[in-house]
């Protein structure tokens, strides 16, 4: 499971940053990382992210999930993403 965890926080941080109008490395993503305030993410950066998350991880994103509150924090989508793909092996 901490490979699994590793290869989704690795993936994760690349499609943030692909998405990302300002220059930051990996290494500038943590845990406590807002998109809005920290990366200056707009609602279109936003909206291609959760893009590309459905389409790399090959999950789709539930509707009530997709609020700014939750969307914005990585730490939160970063969980929310392997939950997701934990409900999808076990299914």
């Amino acid at each position: 499971m901490d490979n699994q965890i590793e290869a989704v926080e690795q993936k994760l941080k690349s499609l943030v940053l692909k998405n990302c109008s300002s220059r930051y490395m990996e290494n500038d993503i943590t845990d406590d990382l807002d998109l809005i305030e920290n990366f200056n993410y707009d609602s279109i950066s936003i909206i291609q992210l959760i893009i590309d998350i459905e389409n790399n991880f090959e999950i789709q994103i539930e509707d009530d999930f997709l609020m700014m509150e939750s969307i914005s924090k990585y730490q939160i989508l970063k969980n929310y993403i392997i939950d997701m793909i934990s409900k999808q092996r076990e299914a």
